[in-house]
């Protein structure tokens, strides 16, 4: 093995950091992820976050990628809860597949010294070095962020009557997104069963402090011949200073669906999105629903960043 994962010497931290706050801001306003000042802030926050102390900060580690005298780029690492991640990869030279091979060797080493059962890297579809670093090495997509802008002129069939959710119908529809959410959650990997069941419940009252009065949240239910045979939920957002209408749980029941409501729903949010004001509907999907993938896509939906990891 003669790739090398070394610390970065303190004399290039300030070259590095600009460097990098310029790479994270570029290839989120690129990707659409975040828009002007957005990208900014959450640059910042990585770096205050993560890196408070510069390169004594013991929350993650800088390393040079170097093979022999050529130095292949950079990685920026955090390690927690089991995890380790890569915050950012950048190289400055193409690495081949033997060199990238031994990178995620190297990577597979740091994460057994950090106790870690999984690597993971987020990615953008510019991203095309760090795409061919995961490609045929067991990483697998986790989660995938996606947008609808601008919003298509489309409306819902007829028979198909989305409405708001009743007060009535409110607890159980908690009861089961939650429960939901927290399988769906343990079955992408990024979870154990338990933490999953707690992250879960953490982010359903994050969303819904007030259940149907809390504001800034919409929730419908979806019936034909007065039958529900779905649910959608929507939180709105602020993207670029504009309303953003963001997808929170959409679903169709067992016993209804191929039978189209899955797209209806999604028509239905498109109009919801419109009437609130927004221009446009992001969503989450995990990687592992083909099916709402594929779905998302014929929409028109595109992918914003990807979550890819490797479980060791």
């Amino acid at each position: 093995m003669t790739v090398r994962l070394t610390p970065l010497p303190s004399a290039r931290y300030d070259d590095w950091s600009a460097a990098t706050r310029e790479r994270l801001i570029r290839l989120r306003q690129e990707s659409g992820s975040r828009l002007g000042e957005e990208a900014v802030t959450q640059a910042e926050q990585y770096f205050t976050e993560l890196l408070p102390q510069g390169l004594d900060s013991t929350a993650s580690q800088v390393l040079l990628i170097a093979d022999g005298a050529d130095e292949l780029g950079t990685l920026w690492l955090g390690a927690n809860a089991g995890r380790l991640f890569v915050i950012d990869l950048a190289f400055s030279i193409a690495p081949s597949t033997s060199q990238g091979d031994e990178i995620v060797a190297a990577l597979r080493a740091i994460a057994t010294g950090e106790e870690a059962s999984l690597i993971s890297i987020g990615l953008f579809p510019q991203d095309a070095e760090g795409r061919r670093l995961v490609e045929g090495r067991g990483f697998r997509v986790a989660s995938i962020q996606m947008l609808l802008e601008p919003l298509p002129d489309r409306i819902v069939a007829d028979h198909v009557i989305v409405a708001p959710m009743t007060p009535e119908r409110y607890p159980s529809f908690a009861t089961a997104s939650e429960a939901a959410f927290a399988v769906d959650l343990a079955e992408s990997g990024r979870y154990t069963p338990e933490e999953a069941v707690v992250e879960s419940r953490r982010q359903f009252v994050l969303e819904l402090p007030e259940g149907l009065d809390t504001p800034g949240q919409e929730l419908f239910t979806a019936t034909v011949d007065g039958v529900e045979v779905g649910i959608l939920w929507i939180g709105m957002r602020d993207r670029g200073g504009r309303p953003h209408a963001f997808i929170l749980d959409v679903e169709v029941a067992a016993d209804h669906r191929r039978k189209g409501y899955g797209r209806e729903l999604m028509h239905a949010t498109e109009r919801e999105a419109r009437r609130l004001g927004a221009g446009s509907v992001g969503l989450h999907v995990f990687g592992f629903n083909d099916a709402a993938v594929t779905l998302y896509e014929g929409l028109g939906y595109r992918r914003l960043e990807e979550q890819f990891i490797l479980d060791l």
